[in-house]
């Protein structure tokens, strides 16, 4: 990679502008908030006859922009124009009415330094404006492409392939951009998706777009005649194979912070990295969702990063509340250039604090990174120790302790573990709780309470028992379904409903379990309105076999509902035996005694209501979202100026 100069762009951003004025600076101010700052932006006015846009384009003044003015002669030549008059290595087209997110430059750069082959690189599209969808294309595959256009018309490409494929086709009708694709495929460059929503498509009326969809089987004739000779291969079957997306990288990965310049986080802020698996829903992301969407953004920059490829049903949340999100993943073939990333963003944002959860691969680079940056602080975030299982963070974080500065814990007793199974020194080990929002899990009055239970058609006189988690084999939910099953069984006056909110891998043998018992045992699958259901509910059951500070619980004590558990770590740290909560011995008769107990508790109300205000007063005292989030942010603040917070 060669060190530009500071004057030089890197990436050019081309648009082609034809009376709309009214959105070109939305257009133009996503690009100048982009992470990448050494860009241009050519804005080409295609002889535009609207007046506003007329007078814009004469008055307006944006840092890094150029305008061309030239007679109207349509998207391709003005495309053209625009992309002879640039500087950058790497060409953007954008159309004046569409936005970009602020990181896809960034990521599209990273793709395109490190495959010589890829000569363009797309992504997922976010619809806006008066229509709100998502379209997330199959990755790039040159025979998909000849059937359908599976590139965002808006995407980043190579000025080289530009030049080698001759430019846009001034001679075309419409499609200019699939034809376009197709032409750098066919000369052999590559195409690469990044699956995720980093383009912003500004749907208003009937664009261009719009007007080309109505002539579709007329534009799709025009290019099938172009590239006749790709369409016969097509047929024949000789592409099934070629040109699919391949993310190997085939080149030694050497990210150089000298490659492009990027915006610096403002010098008083704590810059921080968080590094986790991935943006599923489960504990420990919401952990830190609750965290971030607490933190004083004009105090800390956020830059979060992923290590395991996934579906991202949080990101959008996620991208509120941090100012950028790498899923390396989607970028990335190896742990090593994973790595390689870390550290490139590691130094090019000046972090701070690393502050790592469950990732393999973060805790391995951390020789390296404290080697290269000894001034970063490293932080350790254990939520269970499971010894049981292969993938226990407890002891794979260990191995690295030399390069570890703080063991961040949300309960005394895997502190304890830390010291006496692994000897980790007690003095580097803080306990922060996790903390909730204890203004929406509140208990519901009588009247929400009736009302909500019968927008679920669960009659008045029904008792309601709750799972909140993850379907998954950590979390057991087929022996909370064999327990219902057993509690239905001995109630023949049918007292009880059991609902299961969560989603996972388990689902469909948890539905397959429950059986006819579906109007008794009700699967919810994920839901948005916790705080709502556990207004009625009353009482909340976890069949887990551990835990680390389950938010589930705080959230369901919060909402005056008492929890029945196995007495397992995690559990044993917040329930109070019979005055909070019941905390079920582990043994072969555990499912017997767990429905016993749990129907006995139902069957006392005074008993019952007591354990309600109990669970309510203990999460009020210990467990609120403002004492949670004063104790990171003294964590922080004691690292970045070289100490610990206080042990208390």
């Amino acid at each position: 990679m060669l060190k530009l100069k500071q004057s030089e762009p890197f990436v050019s951003v081309v648009i082609a502008c034809y009376n709309y004025g009214m959105y070109l600076e939305d257009a133009i101010d996503s690009c100048l908030a982009s992470t990448i700052q050494n860009i241009e932006i050519i804005v080409v006015d295609d002889g535009s006859d609207d007046p506003a846009t007329i007078e814009l384009l004469k008055t307006m003044k944006k840092p890094k922009t150029k305008i061309i003015h030239q007679e109207n002669k349509g998207i391709a030549p003005a495309l053209n124009r625009g992309i002879q008059e640039a500087r950058g290595k790497y060409i953007f087209r954008l159309d004046s009415d569409d936005r970009i997110h602020h990181t896809l430059l960034e990521k599209g750069v990273l793709v395109l330094e490190t495959r010589p082959n890829i000569g363009f690189v797309t992504c997922y599209l976010q619809a806006f404006g008066k229509e709100d969808w998502v379209w997330t294309p199959p990755p790039f595959s040159f025979a998909e492409l000849l059937k359908d256009n599976i590139v965002v018309g808006n995407s980043l490409f190579r000025r080289a392939a530009w030049e080698g494929a001759g430019g846009f086709d001034e001679q075309g009708r419409g499609y200019e951009d699939w034809e376009f694709w197709i032409r750098l495929a066919s000369i052999g460059w590559g195409g690469f998706q990044i699956p995720e929503l980093l383009f912003f498509y500004r749907r208003h009326g009937e664009t261009e777009s719009v007007r080309q969809f109505y002539r579709q089987n007329e534009l799709r004739a025009d290019i099938q005649r172009k590239h006749l000779r790709m369409y016969e291969m097509l047929t024949a079957g000789q592409l099934e194979h070629s040109m699919k997306q391949s993310s190997a990288i085939t080149v030694d990965w050497n990210v150089n912070a000298d490659t492009y310049q990027v915006r610096k986080p403002a010098r008083d802020k704590i810059k921080i990295m968080i590094v986790m698996p991935w943006l599923i829903i489960g504990g420990a992301e919401r952990f830190f969702l609750d965290l971030l969407e607490e933190l004083p953004r004009d105090e800390y920059h956020i830059t979060l990063v992923t290590t395991i490829r996934a579906e991202s049903p949080l990101y959008q949340r996620y991208d509120q509340c941090t100012d950028e999100i790498f899923l390396l993943p989607s970028f990335c073939d190896t742990p090593e250039q994973m790595e390689n990333v870390i550290l490139h963003l590691v130094e090019t944002r000046g972090i701070q604090i690393v502050h790592i959860n469950n990732s393999d691969i973060a805790y391995a680079a951390l020789p390296r990174l404290k080697a290269r940056f000894p001034g970063v602080k490293t932080i350790a975030l254990l939520h269970a120790y499971v010894p049981e299982l292969p993938w226990d963070h407890v002891r794979n974080s260990v191995g690295f302790n030399a390069w570890i500065d703080c063991y961040n814990v949300c309960r005394a007793s895997l502190k304890d573990t830390l010291t006496s199974l692994f000897h980790i020194p007690p003095e580097i080990i803080r306990i922060l709780p996790n903390g909730i929002d204890t203004n929406l899990f509140r208990p519901g009055t009588y009247e929400e309470s009736a009302m909500l239970k019968q927008g679920f058609n669960i009659p008045l006189d029904k008792q309601v028992i709750t799972y909140i988690a993850r379907l998954h084999s950590d979390k057991d939910p087929l022996k909370f379904v064999a327990i219902a099953k057993r509690m239905i069984a001995a109630d023949p006056a049918d007292r009880y409903r059991f609902l299961m909110i969560g989603e996972g891998p388990l689902m469909n043998e948890v539905i397959e379990a429950v059986g006819p018992l579906s109007s008794k045992i009700i699967v919810l699958g994920a839901r948005g309105d916790v705080h709502q259901i556990l207004k009625f509910t009353d009482v909340m059951a976890s069949t887990s076999p551990s835990e680390g500070l389950p938010i589930s619980g705080l959230e369901a004590m919060s909402a005056e509902v008492p929890v029945i558990a196995f007495a397992v770590r995690g559990w044993l740290d917040i329930v109070h035996q019979h005055h909070d909560g019941l905390l079920i011995g582990r043994s072969q008769f555990e499912e017997i005694d767990y429905a016993q107990q749990l129907a006995y508790l139902l069957d006392h109300p005074d008993w019952l209501e007591r354990m309600r205000a109990a669970a309510r007063k203990k999460v009020t005292t210990f467990f609120t979202r403002t004492q949670f989030v004063e104790r990171y942010q003294s964590l922080y603040r004691h690292l970045v100026s070289g100490s610990l917070p206080p042990i208390g």
